[in-house]
């Protein structure tokens, strides 16, 4: 009872971040390789791809995902939002996706068990 008490009472007083704040996830992040965009292997013609994340897509090499966000939390070290990413041509698919953005790297979520980062913002954005 104490404990749902005490997460009322924070939902009222730490309303969630404006939709204007999802403008924090927007940009180009991946890993030095990724955003290098270097070979996969060595000699290799396959190249790593950073995430690119806009206001209604993320893009990840080929593959384009359209979102619809969920509010942006503040947390105690960054934020926290989510989105509904439809994924896919022929055979769309959908997912949730969840953002930590802590200490200024981004990790992304998915509801399947899929996690990539720590990401860092790309060089030019």
């Amino acid at each position: 009872m104490i404990l749902r008490a005490s997460l009322l009472l924070f939902a009222i007083l730490a309303p969630p971040a404006s939709a204007d704040e999802r403008e924090l996830f927007y940009g180009t992040w991946g890993t030095p390789a990724q955003c290098a965009r270097a070979p996969i292997k060595p000699g290799g013609t396959v190249l790593a791809e950073p995430f690119e994340i806009g206001e209604e897509w993320l893009r990840h090499g080929q593959i384009w995902c359209r979102l619809r966000w969920f509010p942006v939390e503040p947390r105690a070290s960054g934020f926290f939002t989510g989105a509904n990413a439809q994924c896919g041509e022929d055979a769309v698919r959908g997912y949730f996706l969840g953002m930590v953005l802590e200490d200024g790297d981004l990790t992304l979520r998915g509801d399947f068990p899929l996690s990539n980062g720590p990401l860092s913002r790309c060089d030019g954005d």
